[in-house]
This record gives structure tokens, sequence and C-alpha cells, in this order.
């Protein structure tokens, strides 16, 4: 069977016939690199439920025509991921509050033809850190670094509801700055700082959260490691069957650090909670998940 499908096999066109039993699937561009498929699977299998979940990889100006289809085709739902979140919002028939305030979706569930819109990347990040620090977020100071970004937005609202002590949202655009701070509006736990300002940030932080590109291919860790000190907690989004750029770095100074693979895990479970409810197998999930992590290496 194929690991990635297309917009061909949904109408027809394509030599392959899609499976009755896909009812689910991660929509993106790219998206054969997903892990979704491996996790939620692994759900499915644990619930007993027949069905299976696999990756569509969809361009842009195809999105809407696939939402049609996947209604039609009575998907139980989808996931969205680069670069659908925030197109997507404007293709479901309702939306989540809480995904309505970030602007953008990361899950769909089909609730008899009306399409739900959520967003579980904020529940996954709260989980993650709850999980990989044991966070007290009363106590903490922390710090988004390309907050300006979908998903350093989504952090820093998601975060806002847990009530930090400090929220200090950096980010390299100034205008991408200026449009979060408009999305925030007032509220003194929450400062925002310009990129060449980032070694105050640290100094004022305890918690390190990177949602930007910094450690990618292509994207230079060109931070000071003189800002990072051993009582800095450092989360990076990024995750890899290897430790990531910014892990090694924050290792190499003595931080606690861990990459995205929980807030990975989390979210997805979130999603598979929307569209089947309790119990939710997080522990088959987990461990499909980092098997195939793991297996990357």
């Amino acid at each position: 069977m194929l690991s990635v499908w297309t917009i061909g096999h949904l109408r027809g066109s394509a030599p392959d016939h899609l499976p009755a039993a896909i009812r689910l699937a991660v929509l993106g561009d790219p998206v054969s690199h997903s892990l979704s498929p491996e996790m939620q699977n692994a759900g499915l299998v644990a619930r007993d439920l027949p069905f299976q979940y696999t990756r569509l990889w969809v361009k842009s100006g195809d999105l809407a025509e696939v939402f049609s289809r996947l209604r039609e085709r009575e998907f139980i739902g989808w996931n969205l991921t680069v670069p659908h979140k925030v197109a997507a919002l404007g293709l479901v028939d309702v939306v989540d509050r809480a995904a309505g305030r970030v602007g953008a979706i990361n899950t769909v569930v089909n609730r008899s033809g009306s399409l739900v819109g959520f967003n579980t990347d904020g529940v996954g990040l709260i989980a993650a850190l709850r999980e990989s620090f044991s966070l007290d977020f009363g106590s903490s100071r922390i710090a988004v670094l390309g907050a300006g970004g979908g998903a350093g937005m989504t952090a820093a609202i998601f975060l806002l509801d847990q009530n930090p002590r400090q929220l200090l949202l950096a980010n390299r655009t100034r205008a991408k700055l200026d449009q979060l701070r408009s999305v925030i509006g007032q509220d003194d736990r929450v400062s925002f700082w310009p990129w060449e300002k980032l070694g105050e940030v640290f100094a004022r932080a305890d918690l390190i959260i990177n949602a930007s590109s910094v450690g990618l291919a292509g994207h230079a860790l060109d931070w000071d490691s003189r800002w990072l000190e051993p009582r800095h907690r450092v989360f990076d989004m990024m995750y890899s069957s290897k430790p990531t750029a910014v892990v090694n770095w924050a290792a190499a100074a003595g931080a606690s650090a861990v990459d995205g693979a929980s807030m990975l895990l989390h979210q997805g479970t979130a999603a598979f909670r929307h569209w089947f409810g309790p119990p939710v197998p997080e522990a088959a999930m987990r461990e499909a998940l980092y098997r195939k992590l793991e297996g990357r290496s």
C-alpha cells in the first residue's frame, strides 16, 4: 500500500485505489516525513477500530477540493501540517474557540457532514512541558523564540492560559512581533523583544521554548553560549531521531533540554480524543512513535 496518497486518488484518476478502510489522514506539503500515521494507526489497533490513517500530499491550491472530497467520502477526520493550518480555518463549518484565537487549525472532525476545526498543538505543548519538566507555570518565566510564526503564536496564546509569572516573546521580524502584540493585547505579564535583544531574554527567562527555524538545516544556531546557564530549561519544538542542534547546544551548557517529540505525541492523542473519545491508547501511540524515531537514526 502507498505511504503517501494524492488528490488524484481522491478524484479516482490515479491508477491506485484508495482503500475504503482509510478514513483518517494528515494533509501537508511536504508530508512524507510525518510520523503521525505510525502513531495514530497504533492507537486505532489498540482500540480495535477498523480504520486506517495515512498521508495525503496536498498542494495549497487543492486544499478546498480535498476538504470537499474527504467530506464526501465520509472521512472521520484529518490533521493538517505545514502549510495548511491557517488556510484550513476558512474551510470548516465550526471553529473551536481556542483554534479561533490562534487563527489556525491542525485537526478536523467530520460530524455527519459538518466539519469542526480544532488546534491541538497548544494542548500538546502544555502537556509536553509538564511531562518534560514537571513545570509549575505560575512561577515560571517563559521565553518563546520565534513567537511571530504560527507555532510560536500558538504557544504564546496557550501559555498565557496557564498564567505564567512572565512571558517573553521574541521574533526576528518586527512586523510579525507587532502583529502578535495586537493579537495578545495589553497584559502586564507579557513583554515583546526584538531578536537583537535575545541575550537579555535569556537572562530574564528560566524556560526557553524554540519555535523558530534556528538549528534546522540551512539555519545556523548563532546564539551565544554565554547566554545559557545550568538553571535554564530548553524545549525545542523540532524533533528528530537524534538530538537537535538546539538540544545539543543547551546540553553542552549543562541545561536541561528536550525536543518536540513529546509535543507531537500529545497533540496526536488530543486529536484522537476528538475523533473517538476516551479511552485514548496513549501508551500504544507513544511506543509506536518512539520506535519509529529510533528506527530513523
